[in-house]
């Protein structure tokens, strides 16, 4: 009964977890929201409909853009990477270690005939879009970094804690068709999200 008693009152747990971290996957992040307007993904028929209806215009070659969202405010939570609460009586100490590995602050998404591809650092629009949206020169960084984290930290009784990727990015999306010779080749949606701040954040509360 001694021992119980004590293994309560001292309780260590060690955590290692490995993470790949991208922005191509954004789309599957646990919760990402704009400051206004909306996702590619959102767009409703409708949307389409009007949007498309400014860049019908002929052209001999080239693509021809409509941004409906222009880098707007975007935060997310990318992944919990830890959860745990103590329904105990007694603190419990807990020692966390990360390895994490950044492989690109950009991702793209695509609709429609638009295609995309994978460039030799990062994610691409096919056929040299990426060049008729003008993105700025932030938008063609890519980064691969592998970072390693380690903390301790008390979960009290009563107490609930998350640890948890927050970040914050900007979208740019909206429609766009090519045309070769005076002929409509491709037309679709796009999408671009760039990750600004990226960074861990530790949650404590009362359950």
């Amino acid at each position: 009964m001694k021992r119980i008693v004590f293994l309560f009152l001292c309780v260590l747990s060690v955590y290692v977890y490995h993470l790949n971290v991208s922005a191509s996957s954004y789309q599957g992040y646990e919760k990402i929201s704009l400051s206004s307007g909306k996702f590619l993904d959102d767009y409703t028929d409708k949307d389409y409909r009007d949007y498309y209806k400014k860049v019908h215009k002929l052209k001999f070659n080239g693509w021809r853009v409509y941004i409906v969202n222009d880098e707007v405010k975007a935060t997310f939570i990318s992944e919990t990477l830890f959860s745990y609460y103590n329904d105990g009586y007694t603190p419990i100490e807990y020692e966390y270690s990360l390895e994490r590995k950044s492989s690109s602050k950009i991702g793209l998404s695509a609709t429609g005939s638009i295609g995309l591809k994978m460039g030799k650092t990062s994610p691409k629009f096919k056929n040299n879009l990426d060049s008729a949206l003008k993105l700025s020169a932030d938008y063609s960084v890519s980064e691969d970094e592998k970072e390693t984290y380690k903390m301790k930290f008390l979960v009290d009784p009563g107490t609930q804690v998350d640890l948890y990727v927050y970040g914050e990015g900007k979208v740019t999306n909206g429609v766009a068709a090519r045309y070769s010779l005076f002929i409509r080749v491709e037309k679709g949606g796009f999408e671009v999200f760039l990750v600004t701040t990226e960074y861990q954040r530790l949650e404590k509360k009362k359950i």
